[in-house]
């Protein structure tokens, strides 16, 4: 089982699309310069972990909050130990949620296609079928959306996965984290 993990782990890690860039030939006295073509690599998990970090530590924010005011609120209590515990449902929904918000956050932060687009063109590129400038940027802004939610449900997915086996299988040790194999 855990051979099969992390097969799809690095199956999944390797995932890119690739935009084909055009290079046009450029002559400069007797020599001819581009005329290249190459591609730009969008991968399918472009934040790595931090979005899983990032959502860890948010949610341990109301978890230590509600733990420390359920000292004079005893209802409270009942929503630390039973709801928002490791491994309850609506902690693992809102950690889901939370993953799948911060990797689009930190890839819209990190990866701006206005930018990339202007590179392109800027050096002679062109995207194939694309016109370059803001088709080009809106180009890739819709690819990398394309891409980015199938890679942030399974960054969530491999986030919740381990909690989510100990939910059913409780007498199973504690299994290894499918983000460390990240």
């Amino acid at each position: 089982f855990a051979i099969a993990v992390i097969a799809c782990i690095v199956f999944l890690e390797r995932g890119e699309r690739r935009i084909p860039v055009q290079y046009a030939k450029r002559v400069i006295g007797n020599k001819v310069y581009g005329g290249q073509s190459s591609y730009i690599p969008l991968k399918l998990n472009s934040a790595g972990v931090i979005p899983v970090i990032f959502a860890g530590a948010i949610m341990t924010a109301p978890v230590t909050l509600i733990s420390v005011l359920s000292t004079k609120l005893p209802f409270l209590k009942v929503v630390a130990q039973d709801w928002l515990r490791q491994g309850a449902l609506l902690s693992n929904v809102l950690m889901a949620g939370l993953i799948i918000f911060f990797t689009f956050f930190y890839t819209a932060i990190m990866f701006n296609p206005v930018e990339l687009a202007d590179n392109i063109r800027k050096y002679g590129g062109f995207v194939p079928g694309i016109r370059p400038g803001k088709k080009t940027s809106d180009f890739f802004d819709y690819i990398l959306t394309r891409v980015g939610f199938p890679g942030s449900v399974y960054l969530a997915i491999l986030a919740i996965f381990p909690d989510v086996v100990r939910n059913f299988v409780p007498q199973l040790p504690a299994m290894f984290s499918g983000i460390s194999l990240l």
